[in-house]
């Protein structure tokens, strides 16, 4: 929580879940594992609400049929990449 009683940006969910999936859309085709793509959006390893609340968005990401888990890697859905591509041709 921030001074004003406001969620930290970096714990915020819908941001995190925003943060986490424009990564994965793009990397893609290229997947990574949920602690590399931990390390890669910037999340402090020793903060373990910051860890926590991407490991969060994954699930909920994954629940919400954006992303889906393939073996150890995490991968955006068909459904995902197509609604990048269209949201990407009428910014």
């Amino acid at each position: 929580m921030t001074a004003d009683g406001a969620t930290s940006p970096k714990y915020d969910s819908a941001l995190v879940e925003h943060a986490v999936l424009l990564e994965i859309i793009d990397l893609h085709p290229d997947h990574l594992t949920e602690q590399e793509l931990t390390l890669r959006i910037g999340a402090d390893q020793e903060d373990f609400a910051e860890v926590e609340a991407i490991k969060g968005a994954i699930r909920s990401l994954g629940s919400s049929g954006l992303v889906r888990r393939i073996g150890e890697v995490i991968a955006p859905t068909h459904a995902a990449l197509r609604a990048a591509t269209i949201f990407n041709q009428f910014p």
